[in-house]
C-alpha cells in the first residue's frame, strides 16, 4: 500500500464514518435501502423543480432502470408518489407530506454531515503532515 499522510487518513475516516452513518440511518427506515435511495433522487428532482424520469433516476442513484420502475410502482401503492406521463417519459411526482421517520432520518442525516464538516475543517486546520505507513 502506498504511503498516505496522516491528514489524508483523518479525512477519510471523517468520510468513512458520514457514509456508514447515512447507510445506517437508511436501513431504520425499514424497508428497502434501495426503494429510499430512488425516493431520495425523486424529491432532489422534486425540490429542484426538474422532477427525474424513470432513466434520469436510474442514472442519479446507479440502479438498473427495472429496479428503479418497480420501486416506483411501490411507492405508488404506498401513496407516496404518483406517476405522470409526458410522451414517453414516466415522472414520478411526490405527493402527501413526509412521514415523522423520514423527517427523523434528514435530522440525523443533516447531523452527520455538521460532524464531518467539523472534522475535516479540524484535520485542514491541523498542523498533522507527516508520512504514515498505510498497513
Amino acid at each position: 500500500m502506498p504511503n498516505i499522510t496522516a491528514k489524508e487518513k483523518l479525512r477519510r475516516v471523517a468520510v468513512i464514518e458520514l457514509v456508514l452513518g447515512l447507510v445506517a440511518e437508511l436501513d431504520k427506515l425499514g424497508t428497502s435501502r434501495d426503494m429510499h435511495i430512488v425516493l431520495m433522487a425523486i424529491r432532489l428532482g422534486n425540490y429542484q423543480r426538474r422532477p427525474m424520469d424513470v432513466t434520469a433516476l436510474a442514472v442519479a442513484t446507479s440502479l438498473p432502470r427495472t429496479t428503479v420502475i418497480r420501486h416506483i410502482h411501490a411507492l405508488e401503492e404506498l401513496g407516496r408518489v404518483k406517476v405522470v406521463t409526458n410522451g414517453r417519459r414516466a415522472i414520478p411526482l411526490l405527493i402527501g407530506s413526509d412521514l415523522p421517520l423520514v423527517k427523523g432520518f434528514y435530522g440525523k442525516l443533516e447531523q452527520l454531515v455538521i460532524q464531518a464538516s467539523s472534522n475535516l475543517s479540524k484535520v485542514d486546520s491541523s498542523l498533522v503532515d507527516t508520512n504514515v505507513n498505510d498497513r
